[in-house]
């Protein structure tokens, strides 16, 4: 990915669409699903360009289409990679992390404590598994 990329409106909705489906699509099913939004094939196309030359998405594989063959995407990255690396951008810092977590939990709290407790599980695994690294730098994954 280009270094701190930010998305225009059309390539929010594209990666977005690519997030949420988690699978391969084409530019045709990207303006089947976005047809309320991006009416015009020639916006569809030139947002994926954008996304490719960008380093957002990647080509994985191609599908025909009557008598021609569609291109189908990926995302190269999970949306919360790109959030990080968006607030990284807009000066977010490594010693923030803790400030943000209690921010983000406070955004999105529920009445549900059963979401806190699966939270809370879920944050113990991250401290363990960096922990881990810490403790064995030679398995560190790339």
């Amino acid at each position: 990915m280009k270094e701190a990329y930010e998305l225009s409106k059309r390539e929010q909705y594209v990666m977005d669409l690519l997030w949420k489906k988690e699978e391969a699509l084409t530019s045709v099913d990207i303006l089947e699903q976005l047809g309320d939004i991006m009416q015009n094939p020639t916006y569809v196309h030139r947002t994926i360009n954008q996304l490719l030359e960008a380093g957002l998405i990647q080509e994985c594989g191609s599908v025909r289409y009557n008598t021609q063959y569609a291109r189908k995407f990926v995302p190269c990255m999970t949306r919360e990679e790109y959030a990080v690396k968006y607030l990284v951008k807009h000066g977010l810092q490594r010693g923030s992390f803790g400030k943000v977590a209690a921010a983000l939990l406070k955004e999105t709290r529920s009445d549900n404590n059963n979401d806190m407790g699966e939270l809370i599980t879920q944050l113990q695994e991250i401290i363990d598994e960096l922990k881990g690294q810490n403790d064995n730098p030679d398995e560190r994954k790339e």
